[in-house]
């Protein structure tokens, strides 16, 4: 059985506390319907073989009662018959016959009898699958039945937060931050704080943040998973106040530019569940947790004791998040210990251990059936979230394709990652790990369209992070400057004073430098100009800079592209995402420009893409007769 959780810790402190009371305002009332993506659980939920078992925890925000799981059911080929059970506490509450004459239906699943308790509601689907005849379909052993587009169906009645502690929801689609036209520099740093101390309570989830002016629209409906935070420095004692008669929940956080930033720190800790009136002052540093240790145990993880009871073949899948670590880490190594079932005279097995599909060990099950075991996994094979499977297969005598005797797998939670620290990261793949423990962030300008490209990008790489980043709001000069790891915001122009991989330089030519201080150029007959992402080491520290050497729109266009389709920032390879007039973004990796013997032929990969985006301009109108010289500077050695 599998457990699936969509509620955060920190949400469920916050459900803890007494309700609110509904009013007349409170939106919506009926039924609401949300995706399980946007719970935290992935679109689909897929079953393995013939019986097995998914447990979900939903959020259920104060007011509303689980009321059904809606899907499309994808059942498996050479299937006779099967059904799915619905429990709760292990009580079976409905049981729903699969279809079998079709490739995909409509599932309705009922959740009106699942307790709720502390803002949360468990249940477990168990689907149960008979093959025809006497088969035992090979197929079945990864995925034999499939939940599609899987969204849960609340009823009742949303209730609005009366005090602060309730303000933010467990389900949570859009926050609205509202900044003066021309925001303080700690009016910045407040969004900032807010956006990444928000976002790091929906892991896999997370809302959507937009900057806005200030004020926003008392009566304007916002959804009822909508909630907007009014940021001012002002000279009167700070506070966190919920303003009242707003028709979509309205936080205000207001005080000197100190007391703001005192606010917004005090959030990141358990203070806030203590801050049960419509209007508080949360004063010092409660401390956060911060874990960045060469030896780290499943619990301290969030791995918990996973474990999987299957038929053949019982595969435990986890993931080594190296944001829940608390930095980049090389040199892992997995010291497992758990259980599982021990092989017999007549029923043989194989235990398997798999980083990102590749098998790294293995070894023959005996009859002691204890795991302890200490695995290298190879630095190539790391990544943001490295996935891990381990896995028993066992084979012998078995009736009903083996339903009778189910094996397990349960790994202890005492089991450690051993690690060390990796240093800065150069591209994509290293974000947002190498901005922990904390971060620079600054703007060129002190504009509110700054302020919000700056919130735009710490919430997407929040998204990618179960720890929260913490962003400290610097000069621009001290961005460039300093030692911390860095966001820096340039719309109009590059920063100077920073080894950018990609330049340009008399407006017509486009430099690539890889990171052995090879270079290759792009020469363009007219002028040319671009926007981009770039990530590179700088002395020992990670920098990020999203800048346009022409104007913002085209910066506009490339982070609302990096949006536009979930999972876009997370698969981004390379260290260079580069967008010219009129076309798609691409993603470079300038790494391959330094790479290879110097020769005529060599155009080394990045400069080739380079090539393709300037023979597409020809289709635009620029006429590009691009001339290439892939110039090398300094020693290169041939590929070994």
């Amino acid at each position: 059985m599998r457990v699936i959780r969509g509620v955060p810790p920190l949400a469920l402190l916050l459900l803890a506390l007494p309700p609110s009371v509904a009013h007349a305002d409170d939106l919506p009332a009926g039924p609401i319907t949300v995706s399980t993506e946007t719970l935290g659980f992935g679109r689909d939920i897929g079953f393995r073989g013939p019986d097995d078992a998914v447990t979900l925890t939903l959020p259920v925000p104060a007011g509303l009662s689980p009321d059904t799981l809606q899907a499309t059911i994808q059942p498996p080929g050479n299937l006779d018959s099967g059904w799915i059970d619905v429990l709760s506490d292990g009580v079976i509450l409905q049981r729903i016959p699969i279809d079998t004459g079709t490739l995909a239906a409509p599932l309705s699943v009922p959740l009106d009898r699942v307790p709720v308790r502390g803002g949360a509601a468990t249940v477990t689907l168990h689907t149960v699958l008979d093959p025809v005849g006497e088969t035992c379909p090979a197929g079945w052993t990864g995925r034999a039945l499939a939940l599609l587009d899987t969204r849960i169906g609340y009823s009742g009645t949303v209730l609005d937060p009366r005090t602060v502690a309730e303000f933010v929801p467990p389900i949570l689609e859009r926050v609205e931050l509202y900044l003066p036209e021309q925001p303080t520099a700690a009016e910045s740093a407040a969004a900032a704080s807010l956006t990444t101390t928000i976002g790091s309570r929906y892991t896999g989830r997370a809302p959507d943040f937009v900057v806005l002016p200030s004020p926003p629209a008392p009566g304007v409906d916002g959804g009822a998973f909508t909630r907007r935070i009014v940021v001012d420095e002002d000279d009167a004692p700070a506070r966190l106040r919920v303003l009242p008669g707003q028709a979509t929940p309205t936080l205000e956080v207001t005080g000197p530019a100190a007391g703001l930033a005192e606010q917004v720190r005090a959030l990141r800790s358990t203070l806030s569940t203590l801050a049960v009136q419509d209007s508080v002052t949360l004063g010092g540093d409660a401390p956060v947790s911060r874990l960045a240790s060469t030896d780290l145990t499943f619990s301290d993880l969030g791995i918990g004791t996973p474990s999987a009871s299957a038929v053949g073949v019982a595969a435990v899948d986890f993931g080594i998040d190296q944001s829940r670590i608390g930095r980049r880490v090389h040199d892992v190594k997995l010291d497992l210990s758990g259980v599982y079932t021990p092989a017999t005279s007549v029923r043989t097995g194989i235990l398997t251990v798999s980083v990102g599909g590749r098998v790294v060990d293995s070894w023959p099950a005996d009859a002691s059936g204890r795991i302890d075991r200490t695995i290298a996994v190879p630095d190539d094979l790391l990544s943001r979230v490295t996935p891990v499977t381990v896995s028993l297969q066992t084979s012998g005598g078995t009736n009903e394709c083996g339903r009778e005797q189910p094996v397990t797998v349960r790994l202890d939670s005492t089991s450690r990652v051993l690690s060390a620290p990796a240093g800065a990261g150069a591209d994509f793949a290293a974000l947002p790990q190498a901005f922990l423990p904390d971060m620079q962030v600054a703007t060129a300008t002190a504009s509110l369209g700054d302020t919000a490209r700056a919130v735009g990008i710490l919430a997407d790489l929040q998204a990618l992070s179960t720890a929260p980043l913490v962003p400290e709001w610097v000069s621009l000069d001290d961005a460039v400057t300093g030692d911390k790891p860095a966001i820096i915001v340039s719309p109009d122009a590059p920063p100077t004073g920073l080894p950018l991989p990609l330049t340009l330089t008399g407006g017509r030519t486009l430099t690539l430098t890889g990171t052995d201080g090879g270079t290759g150029t792009v020469t363009f007959p007219a002028d040319i100009g671009f926007a981009s992402l770039q990530v590179f080491d700088d002395r020992g520290r990670t920098v990020l800079v999203a800048s346009s050497t022409t104007s913002a729109p085209e910066l506009d266009r490339t982070l609302a592209w990096l949006r536009a389709e979930p999972g876009r920032w997370a698969g981004l390879s390379g260290n260079i995402v580069f967008t010219a007039p009129g076309q798609e973004p691409v993603t470079l990796a300038s790494a391959t420009v330094a790479t290879g013997a110097a020769t005529e032929s060599d155009d080394s990969g990045a400069v080739a893409r380079l090539l393709t985006i300037g023979g597409a301009l020809v289709v635009v109108g620029l006429l590009v007769a691009g001339i290439v010289a892939l110039v090398r500077r300094g020693q290169h050695r041939p590929r070994s």
